[in-house]
């Protein structure tokens, strides 16, 4: 292939677009997710005690409560306190609940018909089991109002705002449990995923430690911390972890995605693609972290195995976004042989891609016909791509480029002012149009269209002498 067409390859896919790199692309971490754990009967007298009436019937619904069965629990509820529940579903407007309800206790003077704070509580946890979370919430706020410092309402309550994504009140609930006295592993879990949401990485390991310290073998607390540990970039402390983990647990997947996710933000990257692929082997099957292995595989010159990823992906639904990034990088990187491959496979697929993702595609294997010295071939590719998508600029100059070369002028002007009305695109356009105006001697369209380019960015000093040596030209050509 002579230089010129080298020259041609080369231009043509650097204005392809950003090659894909793995460093611009981020590893899909096991998503964190918090698991509502049920509420224990209060001990400490900040928490409440039940009426002595209460207490046959707080022993019967309290293990179904603790076993997660809330349905049952609201069931027997309704029975016993029908009249409650119906105004707490209707909002209690007019306070006759709220009226009833005392501190609870032995030595509670009570009205006949009081209920404890402690009773409003477990109400208030039926309801929220059941996702009645309106209900459940006006419960715990009457419970507070007679017991303003009850420790597990507080909890419950921030409970209540987590599952409804309301974070910020969420924490201010839990955090006055914690002031309060409130120590247990289900309490610092919830600081945790709330410290996470609100992009406090250092509080969220700061509460999972306090929740593993209490609670070691929970799987929650441990992937929390590991996820909090590499948000944070404590990637020493992070591979601890992970690595005592694996060593009690070698065929957990999300492990080794979050051992790979942590020697990838050390910069240790052939070791970040082992823990990977580990990972995919053992049934990881997030597409953005096959997409992140396959560009690894590519920085690191294993493009064999990136393009058998690439291919398994398109079976899993692989976005034709990666895979026109993959050939572009592919093509940069004079990677024919895989390239081809690539662009087999994804041919397979052709019926499910739109005419723009076609578009694309014919381009890429212009180049390929390009770099096979099969010009004819490209320009049809390149016909049909502008074809399918008249807005494909990089295929319009890619075209134009290739009518200049076999002197076709008039064709050449025509894409390539479609080309130029690319924002992308219009100042190579229009230097390349400026080329072919030279060709053909016109040197004062030549000089109006570099004039052009060069107002529209004047950092482009390199220009200046060459149109220093245009005006020259139109004045000896206006001379003779």
């Amino acid at each position: 292939m002579d230089s010129s067409m080298s020259r041609f390859v080369l231009t043509l896919l650097l204005l392809a677009g950003t090659c894909v790199q793995a460093a611009d692309l981020k590893l899909e971490l096991p998503k964190q997710q918090w698991v509502l754990q049920q509420s224990e009967l209060p001990l400490q007298q900040r928490e409440g005690q039940v009426l002595p009436i209460e207490n046959e019937f707080v022993q019967k619904v309290l293990p179904l409560l603790n076993t997660n069965k809330p349905d049952q629990v609201l069931q027997l509820i309704k029975t016993r306190y029908g009249e409650v529940t119906t105004l707490l579903e209707a909002g209690d407007s007019e306070g006759v609940v709220k009226g009833r309800i005392v501190t609870g206790g032995v030595f509670t003077t009570t009205r006949p018909n009081g209920i404890s704070a402690t009773m409003m509580y477990l109400i208030g946890n039926a309801y929220l089991g059941v996702k009645n979370y309106k209900t459940a919430e006006l419960a715990f706020r009457l419970a507070l109002g007679v017991l303003p410092e009850y420790i597990r309402v507080y909890e419950s309550l921030g409970v209540l705002m987590l599952v409804q994504e309301r974070y910020k009140d969420a924490f201010m609930y839990l955090s006055r449990a914690a002031q309060l006295g409130l120590n247990t592993p289900n309490l610092y879990g919830a600081l945790g995923y709330l410290n996470q949401k609100l992009n406090n990485s250092f509080g969220a390991v700061s509460a999972y430690q306090n929740a593993m310290m209490l609670e070691p073998d929970n799987q929650q607390w441990q992937q929390g911390l590991l996820f909090s540990l590499a948000a944070s970039k404590q990637q020493s402390a992070g591979l601890a972890l992970v690595d005592q983990l694996l060593a009690a647990d070698p065929d957990k997947s999300d492990l080794w995605v979050y051992r790979s996710a942590l020697l990838l933000q050390a910069d240790k990257k052939q070791q970040g693609l082992d823990s990977l692929e580990v990972a995919i082997r053992l049934g990881d099957d997030s597409l953005a972290n096959l997409q992140v292995c396959a560009s690894l595989h590519m920085e690191l010159g294993s493009v064999e195995r990136a393009v058998a990823l690439l291919k398994s992906g398109m079976d899993k639904g692989l976005d034709f976004s990666f895979i026109d990034q993959s050939l572009q990088w592919l093509a940069v990187h004079e990677q024919w042989a895989s390239m081809q491959k690539l662009l087999e496979d994804t041919g397979k697929n052709r019926t499910g891609l739109n005419d723009v993702q076609q578009s694309h595609l014919l381009m890429h294997r212009a180049s390929v016909s390009v770099h096979n010295n099969e010009v004819t071939l490209a320009k049809s590719q390149l016909q049909q791509a502008t074809t399918l998508d008249p807005a494909n600029a990089e295929a319009l100059f890619a075209l134009g480029r290739l009518y200049r070369q076999d002197k076709s002028y008039a064709q050449a002007e025509l894409v390539l002012q479609r080309a130029s009305a690319s924002a992308g695109f219009r100042e190579n356009a229009q230097l390349l149009l400026s080329q072919v105006a030279i060709d053909q001697h016109n040197y004062t369209r030549a000089l109006q269209l570099m004039r052009e380019v060069y107002a529209g960015n004047p950092a482009r000093t390199d220009l200046a002498r060459n149109i220093n040596t245009l005006e020259e030209l139109v004045q000896l050509q206006g001379s003779n």
